[in-house]
């Protein structure tokens, strides 16, 4: 797909009614990856990668292997899952941030690069797929995972910095830069709240209509709030109208 020239978004049709379908539900427990490559397969057209699905099934062999080679502790096992992600190359995209393509999963598994939130959700999937209890982290400004976020000395990974672990100190100084101001105590743990797939998606979707708008690419920018509305407002929470 040339990106100076993209696919227009694909019409309502059978993408749509998939994506509809996957969060369309009762709880905030929306299968993550399911509605990613559908939203990709919209606002690209359908012109996504074709590898995608083989590579994600290799990653998903590797985390296993991974897994193989460290303890049961959780914490080995996000750490061995961040490593493995390092290791296969995916990184930040520092260099171009807005660049759409960081937010189209099937992107992300092509060039390796991707936004906080996107290589978290990978990152997630390949743990629990491979048994570890990896959650993500919807940390203000800066999407992260970890493991034992109720411990006293919680596991919080940053994918975007190639694994990296982050401590308090960290977390307070990410904290400060998203909000402005520093708190005494630091206040970072109370951000430490498991993300919903739904939280996951809609903040998504949100980052994309953001960097849409200012790739200048209208259609596909109300497209993604189309479905940023149908995922943050699914059809079982909307009040029931008697017809007329």
């Amino acid at each position: 797909m040339a990106h100076d020239h993209p696919p227009e978004p694909l019409p309502f049709g059978p993408w749509w009614d998939v994506f509809r379908r996957l969060v369309a539900i009762e709880s905030d427990d929306v299968p993550v990856l399911p509605a990613a490559m559908a939203l990709s397969e919209i606002l690209q057209g359908g012109h996504t990668w074709t590898g995608a699905d083989a590579e994600l099934r290799r990653l998903e062999d590797a985390a296993h292997e991974a897994l193989a080679r460290v303890s049961d502790d959780p914490a080995e096992g996000a750490i061995a899952i961040a490593t493995l992600m390092r290791q296969e190359g995916f990184a930040g995209n520092e260099d171009h941030y807005e660049d759409p393509r960081n937010s189209y999963l099937d992107r992300v598994l092509e060039r390796r690069r991707g936004l906080p939130i996107t290589l978290s959700m990978l990152t997630v999937h390949l743990g629990r797929h491979a048994g570890v209890p990896l959650q993500g982290i919807g940390f203000p400004g800066h999407f992260l995972v970890g493991v034992g976020l109720d411990d006293t000395e919680p596991v919080v990974l940053d994918p975007f910095r190639g694994g990296q672990c982050r401590d308090g100190r960290d977390l307070g100084e990410l904290l400060m830069r998203a909000t402005g101001r520093r708190s005494q105590p630091p206040r970072w743990r109370e951000h430490l709240r498991p993300a919903s797939g739904r939280d996951v998606i809609v903040r998504v979707l949100r980052n994309l209509l953001m960097h849409l708008q200012r790739a200048g690419q209208p259609s596909h920018a109300t497209a993604a709030q189309r479905l940023l509305r149908m995922a943050a407002t699914p059809e079982t929470r909307m009040p029931h109208r008697v017809r007329d």
